[in-house]
């Protein structure tokens, strides 16, 4: 940990980082152990690993892996058992220094992925499952090199549209706790549609708020977007308040941490966001 600085300790104790990348996501740097020894310098209570798994075959970018060893394998359900077992490995270590360690994973929705999603939570007994949209009509909208080539094709208003319907289909198969990063198409799309595609949403949110209280889905609050350059979270505040107000379950942050310094990053601010902040991901 010598070469990582880490931020100061959060001022309160007892928080839930929910959403972090170890380097078995192909996109993070940084050890399941060092990303637990970053947690204990950030305060935090519980630390859950939500490595990537994307295996869309139909996908229009990039075909993804999983990182093990150094080593870039295919993203099978088989390929994860190292993963899972060094977490669970990492659990027994950190227990005893005041760390709970969770088991889970952020799968890359696509249509058609309730099989293996299925699969999976057979094999493996994950504490926690994040459905992340990060892809319509194949291609990856959040990419660098994959959102012009998608946004040329829709106005905002269909960008929203089509993405509030994927996590409507997404909370109906009853196979995710939480939607990660809800809206995730600000990331990129601010910066191509400007300010319009900020209230792109609004149409849609009612009828996704009552499919996520029915299938009893949650979201999260994740900080990154602030990393992105963004002025506000995944979703933004408004969204946020106004899914507290109709029911909807926001009770988790996560940091979506893809190095061991962003652990934990901005919660001295998101917590006063959730109204139980020091809820576990498997409570």
């Amino acid at each position: 940990m010598s070469d990582i600085i880490m931020p100061k300790p959060l001022p309160m104790e007892g928080l839930v980082d929910c959403h972090c990348h170890c380097d078995y996501s192909i996109d993070a740097t940084g050890t399941i152990e060092q990303f637990c020894e970053a947690a204990l310098q950030r305060n935090l209570a519980e630390i859950c690993f939500t490595t990537h798994f994307d295996a869309n075959p139909h996908t229009q970018g990039d075909i993804e892996y999983i990182r093990v060893k150094g080593q870039n394998l295919p993203t099978t359900v088989e390929n994860l058992a190292p993963y899972v077992d060094d977490v669970r490995a990492a659990a027994d270590k950190f227990y005893p220094r005041g760390l709970s360690v969770k088991l889970g994973i952020e799968i890359g929705w696509y249509r058609g992925c309730e099989e293996i999603v299925a699969e999976m939570t057979n094999r493996y007994n994950f504490d926690y499952l994040l459905c992340g949209i990060h892809e319509l009509d194949n291609i990856c909208f959040c990419s660098r090199h994959g959102h012009e080539r998608f946004f040329a094709r829709f106005n905002a208003e269909q960008v929203a549209e089509k993405y509030f319907t994927e996590v409507i289909a997404a909370a109906r198969t009853d196979l995710f706790d939480t939607i990660a990063h809800l809206a995730y198409y600000l990331r990129s799309g601010i910066e191509y549609y400007s300010d319009s595609i900020l209230d792109a949403h609004r149409p849609y949110l009612q009828d996704t708020f009552d499919t996520l209280i029915a299938t009893e889905t949650g979201i999260e609050i994740n900080t990154s977007a602030l990393r992105h350059g963004l002025k506000d979270y995944y979703p933004p505040v408004k969204i946020i308040n106004a899914a507290r107000k109709a029911g909807v379950d926001v009770n988790f942050l996560g940091s979506d941490a893809h190095s061991p310094e962003q652990v934990g990053f901005d919660f001295e601010a998101a917590s006063a966001l959730v109204p139980d902040p020091l809820r576990g991901c498997e409570e």
